[in-house]
């Protein structure tokens, strides 16, 4: 008597990660790029590069843009050109930048505290606030030798006269996170969900 064969049983299909699916959902909805504001520690740059990684789009950092077409440092440009000239060539930056398509793009500290460059941005892009308390910035930021405004005086004492003198300015942002405290994928996770929350559902 032939033995019965059983059917090998099919594979269940793997779920796509919770970050993977929320990611695909986002990018099919993003239609514009989007731009990390905030202080210099707060996480522009290490979040942004991990969104964008998560999102399958690119990501470009305001002011490395800068530095390469310059050909010398932020901190030569102060030095050299003054604050209003490397604004100029801040604003111009992202303004080419917005009229790509959707990619995330983290910004210097400063470039939301000017009413051309934040208007230009609030206009064409979702804005991200990133912020964080003046001593967990600090402990990120470690060396304060490339960090123009820090070069004078107590370091904490100036960022926490900068978040003092700048909150006001980063809340006109469209999205705010508090990153204390948080991992840098963790911080992700909340830029993500709170992307998903704004954008339109299709």
């Amino acid at each position: 008597m032939l033995a019965l064969m059983k059917a090998s049983p099919k594979p269940t299909p793997r779920k796509p990660k919770p970050a993977a699916k929320l990611a695909g959902s986002i990018a099919a909805r993003l239609d514009r790029p989007v731009v990390l504001v905030g202080l210099m520690g707060s996480g522009k740059s290490a979040v942004g590069r991990r969104a964008a990684k998560q999102l399958g789009i690119g990501f470009k950092d305001s002011d490395q843009l800068i530095v390469e077409a310059a050909g010398i440092s932020i901190a030569e440009i102060f030095e050299l050109a003054g604050e209003m000239k490397f604004r100029e060539m801040e604003r111009k930056t992202l303004g080419n930048l917005t009229l790509a398509s959707p990619q995330i793009i983290a910004t210097g500290g400063g470039a939301f505290c000017y009413e051309a460059t934040a208007d230009l941005l609030l206009q064409n892009t979702f804005t991200i606030w990133l912020n964080a308390s003046p001593a967990t910035l600090l402990s990120r930021i470690g060396n304060t030798k490339t960090r123009p405004l820090l070069h004078n005086g107590d370091p904490l004492a100036t960022l926490t006269r900068l978040d003092e003198q700048r909150a006001h300015l980063y809340k006109k942002a469209h999205i705010h996170i508090n990153t204390d405290g948080l991992s840098t994928y963790t911080a992700m996770m909340a830029l993500l969900h709170a992307l998903d929350t704004h954008l339109p559902r299709q």
